[in-house]
């Protein structure tokens, strides 16, 4: 299992930001009207998700009733784990992902495997606020894997803290790590198009807080070439790397290309997480601002009702675990 690719480590770029104290064909290259995901599709989306951990609790339980070895077992439930994230359930995410680490502690049963669980329950709680825990677990994945000796995997811990460091606002030192990050993936040979566009959209994300638009500009413009290439339209990195570009237009003050692309972002994000996942209804909350600072009321309103649109197909309170997830922006 890849499990990188089991919940896009994409998405934690914009949950980040709540925490507290912080905060295959190439498509057309025009911005279309925007979709609209109705309550019979949000729910499907969202009961497609409920299957999706349904089918990993039965694996689980078929791991525990064959007396699986505690690798075996840790998968399972890194994998349960994982997908309850991405349903935003944090809390059980948490949870079942302590179980996945505690089962390869005593004794030490991989350390490839303990690095992943634990890398895994600190994105999680980067989601969640607990940035101490975070940063406390991430470091500890990454000491792991530079004692295997693994420069993937290495890659990938340091594009983990880069992103945590976001969420604190020490955006040098995510610039920093995520540069290193970026570059082995782009030599190595066993690093998937996620690692490569996780990498340039952290970097990117880290220059524009440092106010070095150019620079994010034309690495958001190489993320988004590569994930029309390399995925399908409707990825979720594809309309992450779309609105990501039109935020940093907007701070550079380019309100046209801003609006084009943050609508864009938006609705191709909204084919996934339409539904009512905060990730979403925090692109649009940051799309209806820079709309109104634009003098642009009237789309402004419009935004602001799919938000509630949105909110009302779920109650998208009801899955927030911690009072950090609501803190204060890291983008601004």
């Amino acid at each position: 299992m890849n499990v990188r690719l089991v919940v896009s480590p994409i998405l934690v770029l914009l949950l980040s930001h709540y925490a507290p104290g912080q905060q295959m064909s190439p498509g057309v290259d025009q911005a279309g009207p925007p979709t609209r995901v109705t309550a019979n599709t949000a729910d499907a989306l969202k009961q497609n998700l409920m299957r999706r951990i349904s089918v990993a609790e039965a694996a689980v339980r078929q791991a525990e009733a064959a007396h699986e070895s505690n690798v075996v077992l840790s998968r399972t439930y890194v994998e349960l784990g994982l997908w309850c994230q991405n349903a935003a359930q944090f809390g059980r995410s948490e949870a079942v992902l302590e179980h996945a680490v505690s089962l390869l502690r005593h004794p030490l049963e991989s350390g490839a495997d303990l690095a992943t669980a634990i890398s895994q329950l600190a994105s999680v709680h980067l989601m969640m606020g607990k940035l101490r825990e975070s940063e406390r677990e991430e470091e500890e994945a990454l000491r792991l894997r530079q004692d295997i000796g693994d420069p993937l995997q290495i890659a990938r811990s340091r594009d983990d803290l880069a992103i945590l460091y976001l969420a604190k606002q020490k955006y040098e030192k995510a610039r920093d790590l995520a540069r290193q990050a970026e570059d082995e993936f782009a030599k190595n040979g066993r690093a998937e198009v996620l690692d490569r566009i996780t990498a340039r959209v952290t970097l990117a994300e880290a220059l524009c807080n440092l106010k070095d638009f150019p620079a994010a500009i034309s690495l958001l413009k190489a993320a988004i070439d590569e994930a029309k290439a390399m995925l399908r339209p409707d990825d979720f990195p594809v309309g992450l790397s779309n609105f990501l570009l039109g935020y940093a237009y907007w701070k550079s003050g380019n309100m046209s290309a801003a609006e084009m692309y943050m609508e864009r972002g938006t609705a191709q994000m909204n084919l996934q997480l339409g539904w009512g996942h905060p990730a979403y209804l925090r692109a649009l909350s940051l799309y209806a601002e820079s709309l109104r600072e634009n003098k642009q009321v009237e789309a402004a309103n419009v935004v602001e009702r799919r938000i509630r649109q949105a909110e009302a197909v779920v109650d998208v309170h009801s899955l927030q675990t911690a009072q950090g997830m609501f803190g204060i922006d890291g983008l601004r």
